[in-house]
């Protein structure tokens, strides 16, 4: 792996989104303008939600490469960005999961960047991340919905794909938290299915 992206360092040097200075997606200058996002306590399924950054401005631009233009490997560095500034709260018996995609939709992408960010979580805090959940169904986007919309068009679109009692606590992953339709209706899904809490971490919020 370390030798994979030394290569790809060499073939397509990293440079900041931001100022175009080489070597980081964020350089360091550009890091120091970044807005922070309080963490949240949902009433509910969820417990609370831990995000990084507000979803806007360079942080966007980053995300949004990742999501649409392939750039995963940005994931690595956004991820040990974010749990240096804010570290999800996790119990010593918590297992990580993340959003689903549909099946046919992730292979149009070539990965599920929940997917990927979970893993890089796992890996840093020394937790397993599973795959617990599938999409049932495909949903449109959610970007151009309102609040009551974004609710009715995740619903019952979710489910339980592996066992799930055993579990007392669970930590979903996604990119991107604006509404929290999503990521809400995977915590009832989960809660539903005998997990006793459920908490959430993305990189960005909308405030």
């Amino acid at each position: 792996k370390q030798i994979a992206e030394i290569v790809l360092d060499i073939v397509l040097p990293r440079s900041c989104l931001g100022c175009g200075k080489e070597g980081r997606y964020v350089c360091e200058q550009c890091d120091l303008f970044l807005s922070e996002a309080p963490s949240i306590f949902p009433k509910g399924n969820l417990e609370e939600l831990v995000s990084a950054w507000e979803y806007d401005g360079l942080i966007k631009d980053v995300i949004l490469k990742i999501k649409y233009h392939g750039i995963f490997d940005a994931i690595n560095e956004l991820v040990e960005k974010a749990l240096k500034i804010r570290e999800p709260y996790l119990p010593e018996d918590a297992i990580i999961t993340f959003v689903p995609m549909f099946k046919k939709k992730e292979r149009q992408r070539g990965f599920n960047q929940a997917e990927l960010i979970a893993r890089k979580v796992g890996e840093l805090t020394g937790k397993n991340a599973l795959p617990l959940l599938g999409k049932v169904r495909e949903t449109p986007s959610q970007t151009e919905l309102d609040k009551i919309e974004r609710i009715a068009n995740v619903k019952d679109s979710f489910r339980v794909c592996n066992q799930v009692t055993h579990i007392e606590n669970a930590l979903v992953v996604d990119d991107v938290w604006t509404s929290g339709a999503t990521m809400k209706e995977c915590a009832k899904v989960l809660r539903k299915a005998g997990v006793k809490k459920v908490f959430g971490f993305t990189l960005a919020r909308t405030i």
